[in-house]
C-alpha cells in the first residue's frame, strides 16, 4: 500500500508502506521548521529537510509526555550535523528546530539524555572543528531548554572526562551516569556520573569508583547503556581487538557491578547496535559484528530472568544496519537512522535508512507464548520526573 503524501498524520494514520507485521515502516511528514520568533520575519512555509538517511546521531531512548522524541547531530549525506529535529510519534513528523545560544558543534558518535524539558548532550567526535584548539574533543556539557529552545554550555567545575566518542550515556534519578567510549584509539571503560541537582551551586562530574575496584567491563566503544529501575544493564561494545556479546548490570545504589550469567540465545559479538527498553525487557537491534557485516536482528533481554529471546520469522523487518537509534513508547520500539556499508554493493534500497521503522511488542506474547513480556509490565525509571533546578553560571 503506498503512502498518500496529501494524508493528514493529524487525523488519520499515514499508510504503512510495508504490509502489516510486528514491524511497521512509515514515511515521516516534514512540516515547516520552528523557527525563533523574531519581529517582521514571517516563519517559513517550506518542509523542513528530511532528518534522514543519518548515521552516528543522538536520540533519547525515551519520548516525553507527548511522545516526541529528540534527535541531535550525526553524519547526514556526508556533512556532520548540529541541528535538532522534533519527532513526533503520534503524529509521524519531523520538525527542524531552530535553536539559540551555546549551539554545539557538529558531531558524531555522541550521546543524549531528556530529562523533563531539557536535551542533554555530551562528547562525540568534534575535531573537524577548527574552534577546537589543539584538535581535542569537546568534553563540554550541552543543555537545550526544549521550551525557549536556547543552549546552555554547562561551566562545570573540578575533574571532567575526556572528550570522546562512541561512549553511552543514561539517567538514573537526578543523575546522568557515563560510560565508556574511545579517542585517537585508546578506550575506556571509566564510569562518571553528573548529578542535575549540583546545577543550584557548583555543576559537578564525579568519577564513580565500584566497590570492587577491578571488577568491571572491559574497556569498549558503540554499546548500550540503559536504565532499569536503580541499575543499568550494558551490552556488547568492541575495543581495537575484538567485539563482545557481554552482558552486565551496574547498580547504581551499591556501585557494584556484575556480569551477567544469561540464558537463552544471546546475540552474536557486535558494535553500533542500539537498544531501548519496554517494561522490563530490553530490545537489541542490529550493529556490525566481528566480520564487519551490518546485522538486522532482534533480540529482547528479560532483565529479572536474564534471559535472552531471538525474535526471528516475524515478516518484514528493518534492513541490517548500524550507527542507528532506537527509543521506545508505551507499547512500541522505534527504530530510525543508521547505515549499512554493504548497501551500494548489493543494490540494497536507501531509503530503507529514511524511513520510521516501528515494533509492537504488544503483539510479541501471541507470537511467542513462552515470551510472558507483559506479567511483569513496569515502567522504567529512565525519565527523571522532577524538573532542572536553574542554572545560573
Amino acid at each position: 500500500m503506498s503512502f498518500d503524501a496529501t494524508q493528514s498524520a493529524r487525523t488519520t494514520r499515514p499508510s504503512q508502506l510495508r504490509p502489516a507485521s510486528l514491524w511497521s515502516q512509515y514515511r515521516l511528514e516534514l512540516p515547516p521548521p520552528a523557527t525563533i520568533s523574531r519581529r517582521g520575519v514571517a516563519p517559513p512555509t517550506s518542509p523542513s529537510p528530511s532528518p534522514f538517511p543519518r548515521y552516528g546521531h543522538a536520540l533519547p531512548v525515551n519520548a516525553n509526555a507527548s511522545g516526541e522524541l529528540f534527535l541531535f547531530g550525526g553524519l547526514a549525506r556526508e556533512t556532520v550535523k548540529n541541528d535538532v529535529y522534533s519527532i513526533s510519534v503520534p503524529d509521524l513528523t519531523a520538525t527542524l528546530l531552530h535553536t539559540k545560544g551555546d549551539i554545539p558543534s557538529p558531531r558524531v558518535g555522541h550521546a543524549s539524555a531528556l530529562v523533563a524539558k531539557v536535551l542533554i548532550i555530551w562528547g562525540g567526535d568534534t575535531r573537524t572543528r577548527q574552534s577546537r584548539p589543539g584538535g581535542k574533543q569537546d568534553n563540554d556539557l550541552y543543555m537545550l531548554n526544549l521550551i525557549s529552545r536556547e543552549w546552555t554550555c554547562v561551566a562545570v567545575y573540578g575533574p571532567a572526562p575526556v572528550g570522546r566518542y562512541g561512549h553511552a550515556m543514561t539517567v538514573v534519578g537526578s543523575k546522568i551516569y557515563m560510560f565508556g567510549g574511545q579517542v585517537d584509539g585508546v578506550f575506556f571503560n571509566d564510569l562518571w556520573s553528573f548529578n542535575l541537582h549540583s546545577l543550584r551551586k557548583k555543576p559537578t562530574w564525579k568519577l564513580v569508583e565500584p566497590i570492587e575496584r577491578y571488577f568491571r567491563p572491559r574497556k569498549r566503544t558503540s554499546h548500550t547503556w540503559i536504565t532499569y529501575e536503580d541499575k543499568i544493564v550494558l551490552f556488547g561494545g568492541a575495543d581495537c581487538d575484538r567485539h563482545y556479546n557481554d552482558t552486565w548490570e551496574f547498580d547504581t545504589t551499591t556501585k557494584t557491578w556484575s556480569e551477567l550469567n544469561c540464558t537463552g540465545i544471546i546475540p552474536s559479538p557486535r558494535e553500533g547496535h542500539s537498544a531501548a527498553i519496554v517494561g522490563h525487557i530490553m530490545y537489541v537491534f542490529g550493529g556490525r559484528g566481528s566480520d564487519g557485516k551490518d546485522l538486522g536482528d532482534l533480540f529482547a533481554f528479560d532483565i529479572p530472568d536474564r534471559h535472552w529471546h531471538t525474535l526471528e520469522n516475524i515478516g518484514f523487518a528493518p534492513s541490517p544496519r548500524s550507527g542507528h537509534a532506537m527509543a521506545s513508547l508505551d507499547t512500541h520500539v522505534l527504530v530510525l537512522g543508521g547505515l549499512c556499508e554493504e548497501q551500494d554493493r548489493h543494490g540494497q534500497d536507501p531509503e530503507d535508512m529514511a524511513v520510521f521503522h516501528e515494533f509492537d511488542t504488544a503483539l510479541t506474547y501471541a507470537q511467542f507464548p513462552d515470551f510472558r513480556a507483559y506479567d511483569r509490565f513496569s515502567v522504567a525509571s529512565s525519565a527523571y520526573a522532577e524538573t532542572l533546578p536553574p542554572y545560573e553560571p
